[in-house]
């Protein structure tokens, strides 16, 4: 396995970015904006309001399990630390490790660090790319 780090930003006028920042610190945001059969769950159960530091949550579906606790959260930074055995595929292909959003006046950046299989590389970076170009209109 080896280490990659997929990186993708956009750019908002500055009242936006702060409202789709605001979102994205709220569970509902991805509690309800999951497509079936994929969700998002928090260990509190709560399924509304924000997310705070520390929080366990799963998203989950066919090929698909990332859990772990939510990290450090400010009005600039939020991160969330994926937990061992969380996968993309399988375990043996992808392993997510960490998911972190960045928010200056204007920007929103997301950095995924993941280990990834060495023979599917360039069809994860592709498929990140694919799957985060959607972000800016779910928002």
């Amino acid at each position: 396995m080896n280490e990659h780090v997929f990186e993708k930003s956009w750019s908002f006028e500055a009242n936006q970015c702060k409202k789709i920042w605001d979102k994205l610190q709220r569970r509902e945001t991805f509690v309800k904006g999951q497509l079936p059969p994929y969700k998002v769950e928090f260990a509190s159960g709560r399924t509304s309001g924000v997310m705070e530091s520390g929080e366990l949550n799963i998203h989950h579906g066919p090929f698909l399990s990332v859990q772990g606790p939510i990290g450090e959260i400010t009005d600039h930074y939020r991160d969330l630390h994926y937990l061992y055995g969380s996968y993309v595929l399988s375990f043996r292909l992808i392993r997510p490790k960490r998911l972190e959003f960045f928010r200056e006046d204007t920007e929103i950046l997301v950095r995924l660090t993941s280990e990834v299989s060495p023979r599917i590389k360039s069809l994860w970076n592709f498929s990140l790319h694919i799957f985060w170009s959607f972000f800016k209109f779910l928002i």
